[in-house]
């Protein structure tokens, strides 16, 4: 953890003008946030549809940087079981793309305690980027895994904390996007540690859903005022908006 202290406190802002910026190919969330710049990070919170926005970004980051992507591989670390080939195949066919290329250039690793996550992220990701030069890191549910009970609420907090300043300092050390998913829950804990999660954040996204109903909401951006709205679709099936959404 000295080591981890040390990179934060040397962390250094990117020039942002030299930064290349990943887009959702999404008109309603493009009119929210614009792109996601690298050498930034990225929390998604909410429903399910935040892990449906995850596995699109890591997709369209494939594509060249004249067509809203970066030209990149992608590193998904999966805290919460959540990585869905087909889903990533399906997106992957509407974007005019190969399926099974688009998954080999998807690097997906599992952690199932806390303890591998924060080995995951803090010890192994560095030599995956370097290996791959992927320019886009993206981290399921990653306050799950500390909400377990084998693991007490200080430790839990402190290691919790470690980590976001760590992908915080990641991205702008190795000019990459490091995108979070965190998704609604009731349990105290995790409510607590994602005020570790949205405060070092950079930008900063809800999604509520309902039947037919989603509602999109900016809540942190370092240029763009807090903004929210309202989508209506006949259905509220995950995989149906997704076609809906690369369609608007």
């Amino acid at each position: 953890m000295q080591t981890l202290r040390s990179q934060v406190i040397c962390a250094s802002e990117p020039c942002s003008c030299n930064l290349k910026v990943l887009t959702t190919g999404v008109d309603v969330l493009a009119n929210i946030l614009g792109g996601l710049r690298c050498g930034g990070f990225a929390v998604v919170r909410g429903s399910r549809m935040c892990h449906v926005l995850s596995e699109l970004l890591c997709v369209r980051c494939q594509l060249p940087d004249g067509m809203g992507g970066v030209g990149s591989s992608a590193v998904f670390v999966d805290g919460g079981n959540l990585f869905d080939p087909y889903l990533a195949s399906e997106v992957s066919l509407l974007l005019g793309l190969e399926p099974e290329t688009a998954l080999s250039n998807i690097w997906v690793s599992r952690a199932f305690t806390s303890h591998q996550m924060t080995a995951l992220l803090t010890e192994r990701l560095c030599e995956i980027l370097n290996r791959e030069g992927s320019r886009l890191v993206v981290v399921s549910d990653i306050a799950e895994l500390y909400c377990d009970l084998d693991i007490g609420v200080l430790e839990a907090k402190r290691t919790f904390n470690n980590v976001t300043c760590f992908l915080w300092n990641l991205a702008r050390e190795k000019r990459l996007l490091a995108v979070s998913t965190s998704l609604a829950s009731r349990e105290r804990r995790k409510r607590q540690l994602e005020h570790y999660l949205l405060g070092r954040a950079d930008v900063v996204v809800r999604v509520d859903e309902g039947n037919a109903h989603l509602q999109l909401t900016l809540e942190k951006h370092p240029s763009e005022p807090p903004f929210s709205m309202d989508l209506c679709f006949d259905e509220s099936v995950n995989h149906s908006l997704l076609e809906d959404y690369l369609e608007a």
